[in-house]
């Protein structure tokens, strides 16, 4: 007997809106399935990927090879079938195509196999159309494929039926599909004002940049640390496979680069080695505290180059699994202080959970990554604090030096730990300048200051009272100051 898999518009809700509840993950899922095709080819410096939003719509392009003709309907009617190897691509669950459909009216698909000779394969989704079988009862025991045909269409052009709509939109790319004369487009048609109200926030493009798998500006490679980007971003005998491949990707025209400025670096730069994973972070070798005039702040986990998760989803899951050793917000706190940027290169032991927002953690080489990344997170913690208490000594004038070299000791441990490599302090003697202080520090040290004075005052004022009146305390205490520490009236 045959049964038949019932599955309903649930696993559609479950699919869409329930694993892809952030808007900006239509973003990250259309251009990493243009991503997957680009590195499918040989000479990639042909190929690009354009984001365009235009009159409420919004388009994905690559001029890469698409899918094959033969094979294009039946990859638009799978569901977590995908023929993409997990190993070398970035996108293999088969659902990601799917993503659009709770953020626009509705979803287009164009598979241009022919530019020169008009040949187009084109699958729609009506976006509207998956709302009303949500809603009904009668519709909940469906197959995949009655579903997907109740909501889907199929269709494709050669020559001159194309309809007028598709052909404007294919004449934009005009001049990148020329070069290959294929190419795929996704549209995803009257946004939703959901996903409007993203695009349109302050800080859209910079969330593109983190997001997306760009290269580096261009003056990082001619900064004193081209070193670390060229072996990071080219071949090289240092890794046995580039940690960080890109894309050219633009935006309404505007090229797209990882947001990361030479004068957001702090005084040192190091990389760093997880094992599954290499990166580097910045910090200040005297203390670490949150610069909010500083975007490269906190730490970003990558895999395939496509951000996984910053600082918050990142310590928020070490906390769960206990590998945390002091307090969350203290944590979250202390690596915002520096910037990190962490690259998984091992894909055989570690992959991107179904949201893609962390790793899946089902294994011990999971496990071991993260407390990889746990210790790293812990030292940034101690590092802060040891600094923070060797500065703060140094300011106190009645601070005896033999603390003050004991914490200095422990400052210097915790750096050269999160440096690996040797780092030098000021000596205890040198006194930081005053003019050189922040505002805050500046009414921290002058707070210092008085508190030690006045206690020093008040020691000596009370040595020399016999009897004291509590309730004109103060006063007489500021007697005894205009009298020129005399008791005598």
């Amino acid at each position: 007997m045959m049964l038949n898999n019932y599955v309903g518009a649930g696993i559609l809700n479950i699919i869409t809106e329930s694993l892809y509840d952030n808007p900006i993950v239509v973003f990250r899922e259309y251009v990493q399935n243009s991503v997957d095709s680009i590195f499918k080819e040989k000479n990639q410096d042909n190929y690009e990927i354009n984001i365009e939003y235009d009159n409420n719509n919004l388009y994905f392009f690559d001029n890469a090879s698409g899918i094959n003709s033969q094979d294009f309907l039946a990859e638009m009617l799978k569901i977590g079938n995908s023929s993409k190897k997990k190993l070398n691509n970035l996108g293999y669950k088969g659902i990601g195509r799917l993503s659009g459909v709770p953020y626009c009216r509705k979803l287009y698909f164009l598979n241009i196999n022919d530019f020169s000779n008009n040949q187009i394969q084109m699958y729609t989704i009506d976006s509207s159309q998956y709302d009303v079988i949500k809603n009904n009862e009668q519709d909940t025991e469906l197959s995949f494929n009655d579903l997907m045909n109740k909501i889907g269409n199929y269709e494709e052009y050669i020559g001159s039926n194309i309809p007028k709509f598709i052909s404007d939109i294919v004449k934009k790319y005009d001049n990148l599909l020329s070069k290959t004369n294929t190419g795929f487009i996704v549209i995803l048609q009257e946004v939703s004002s959901v996903l409007k109200h993203t695009i349109d926030s302050e800080n859209f493009f910079i969330n593109l940049q983190w997001l997306l798998p760009v290269d580096f500006d261009d003056d990082l490679y001619n900064s004193k640390e081209k070193e670390l980007f060229d072996d990071l971003t080219k071949e090289s005998e240092v890794y046995e496979t580039v940690p960080i491949k890109y894309c050219k990707i633009s935006y309404n025209n505007k090229a797209i680069h990882r947001p990361i400025k030479k004068e957001m670096f702090r005084d040192y730069i190091c990389k760093n080695n997880f094992k599954y994973a290499v990166g580097f972070h910045t910090f200040k070798c005297d203390k670490i505290f949150i610069d909010k005039t500083n975007i490269f702040s906190g730490i970003r986990l990558y895999i395939d180059n496509m951000l996984l998760c910053d600082e918050d989803e990142l310590l928020q899951n070490l906390n769960n699994f206990g590998l945390l050793q002091h307090t969350l917000n203290g944590q979250i706190q202390s690596v915002r202080g520096i910037g990190a940027m962490i690259y998984i290169t091992d894909k055989v032991n570690i992959s991107a959970n179904a949201r893609r927002t962390f790793i899946e953690v089902t294994d011990n080489n999971a496990l071991e990554f993260l407390k990889l990344l746990a210790e790293f997170i812990n030292t940034i913690y101690d590092t802060r604090y040891a600094l923070s208490n060797y500065v703060s000594a140094k300011l106190k004038q009645d601070q005896d030096q033999k603390k003050i070299e004991q914490l200095k000791k422990q400052a210097l441990d915790n750096l050269r730990k999160l440096a690996t490599e040797d780092i030098e302090l000021s000596s205890p003697e040198s006194e930081i300048s005053f003019n050189e202080m922040s505002s805050f520090e500046k009414k921290k040290a002058i707070k210092s200051k008085i508190s030690n004075q006045c206690n020093k005052k008040i020691k000596e004022y009370i040595k020399q009272c016999e009897y004291i009146n509590l309730e004109t305390a103060f006063v007489d205490f500021i007697r005894w100051l205009n009298n020129g520490n005399n008791l005598s009236p």
